[in-house]
């Protein structure tokens, strides 16, 4: 709009007779009071212009004086379109980089949103490394509580359907500190399933049984495993009545497994009924076999939690000096 307007000015201004040049003057005045700012600044100068007419019409000859003022209304025009043709330009590349500030803020301000829910997810990672590094220690303490406690019961501890329940008693009633070992000893196994089972899922809530996580991940369920068979062989080692219906029921259980079940129960029980054999059985898998398994599966575990531990530490600080680095080299 702005353009032909001037283009009809500039048209009008070299084409239009004489009578016409106030007229004219007064289009031009009310075309450029359509820009307040560049009018306020200008009118003054189109006044001069047209109380120029008078003095050129008295100096000049009438061609020559209108030559003169249509030039001169001509040169406003054009200086005057082109002051507002850069001021509106200027305003619109004001507006266009105010926006794309805008969007650069926004996009800042997403990209610190995804920083800061990236360190949120770094410490978040962190505390449950932390945590399962310190659940680690604690079934590791309460293997070493428990494997201690059991070698002080096997020294008074017998093996057989006669004497399993009388070893017991005395440990109890007349061995000193007894009850105090046996509770240490329930206590420290029973924890130990529970710490485990936790460990589990914190690991998994903190993504360690990815790849670089696989051997304590591995190595956390088989020590779960591990403690739930300790709790289970100590089922009938006591030889009481409810242990022993219980263990019945769950040979019962065990022989319903296809193909291997009868073979199973077997071997648990030692090829008959629940006897000496059932115990002296029930009581090497307890002490040597699983005991041994769980201790070494504990320090697997917690050897493996540190080292990956001290592999992520070392992997976060070379990732955060190459950050820096680059920042300073943007710099």
């Amino acid at each position: 709009m702005l353009v032909s307007a001037i283009v009809i000015t500039a048209i009008n201004i070299l084409w239009l007779r004489k009578e016409k040049d106030v007229e004219l003057a007064g289009k031009i005045g009310r075309l450029a009071s359509h820009f307040p700012e560049e009018w306020q600044e200008y009118q003054d100068w189109l006044r001069d212009i047209i109380s120029s007419r008078s003095v050129l019409l008295k100096r000049y000859p009438v061609w020559q004086a209108i030559l003169i003022f249509r030039w001169r209304l001509f040169y406003f025009v054009v200086y005057v379109a082109g002051v507002i043709l850069c001021h509106q330009l200027l305003k619109r590349l004001k507006n266009f980089f105010l926006a794309m500030g805008y969007l650069k803020e926004r996009i800042l301000s997403q990209k610190e949103v995804i920083a800061t829910n990236s360190i949120l997810n770094n410490r978040c990672h962190y505390i449950l490394q932390q945590m399962a590094t310190l659940l680690a220690v604690a079934e590791l303490s309460l293997c070493g509580i428990a494997a201690l406690t059991g070698i002080l019961i096997a020294f008074y501890y017998q093996p057989t359907a006669l004497g399993a329940h009388e070893s017991l008693r005395i440990i109890v009633n007349e061995v000193a500190n007894g009850t105090l070992i046996l509770s240490l000893h329930h206590v420290a196994g029973n924890g130990l399933i529970v710490l485990a089972l936790i460990q589990i899922v914190v690991m998994f809530f903190g993504r360690e049984f990815v790849l670089p996580w696989l051997t304590a991940w591995i190595s956390g369920i088989l020590l779960t495993l591990i403690a739930i068979s300790l709790s289970w062989t100590a089922i009938v080692l006591n030889w009481e009545q409810t242990s022993f219906w219980r263990f019945k029921l769950e040979l019962s259980m065990v022989a319903s497994i296809p193909l291997v079940g009868s073979l199973l129960r077997d071997i648990l029980s030692g090829g008959g009924g629940i006897n000496s054999i059932t115990l002296q059985h029930m009581y090497t898998l307890h002490s040597y076999v699983l005991a041994i398994a769980a201790i070494f599966l504990s320090i697997t575990h917690l050897t493996a939690l540190i080292c990956q531990e001290q592999n992520w530490k070392s992997e976060d600080k070379r990732l955060s000096l190459a950050k820096f680095l680059r920042k300073s080299e943007f710099k």
